[in-house]
């Protein structure tokens, strides 16, 4: 019997996006994940620390999606947190899905108490 040897795709690894760290909010929408690869890929988990929200201060976050190739975003969550966030509820959890055609998470501060918010982001994907 002879042994053959094929090529294998690189397997998807999930890690820590380079994209995460402290995001200095403005009134304008802003990127704060983007993933748009030529495959099926994974978003792992993203965490969105909002402890440092005040009284009067307003965060909105929406996440994004692509359904055809080259096509455009459409909004499939849209959230507004107001205020100091309650102590079981510091961060926002945005859960682990499958996409193939990208993803994007965006950010705004709708009201702000004394100064535009730094707003640190973690999130993590699988691609090749």
């Amino acid at each position: 019997m002879c042994a053959t040897i094929y090529a294998v795709s690189p397997i998807l690894r999930l890690k820590r996006s380079s994209q995460s760290g402290n995001k200095v909010m403005t009134a304008a929408w802003q990127t704060v994940y983007s993933q748009n690869q030529a495959y099926a890929w994974i978003f792992g988990s993203g965490r969105i620390d909002l402890t440092n929200m005040a009284a009067g201060d307003s965060i909105e976050i929406r996440v994004s999606s692509r359904q055809v190739a080259a096509g455009g975003y459409i909004v499939e969550d849209l959230m507004d947190y107001d205020d100091v966030q309650p102590v079981n509820k510091k961060k926002v959890s945005i859960g682990s899905f499958i996409d193939t055609f990208g993803v994007i998470i965006e950010m705004r501060q709708t009201a702000v108490a004394v100064a535009f918010l730094t707003i640190y982001v973690e999130t993590s994907d699988a691609t090749r």
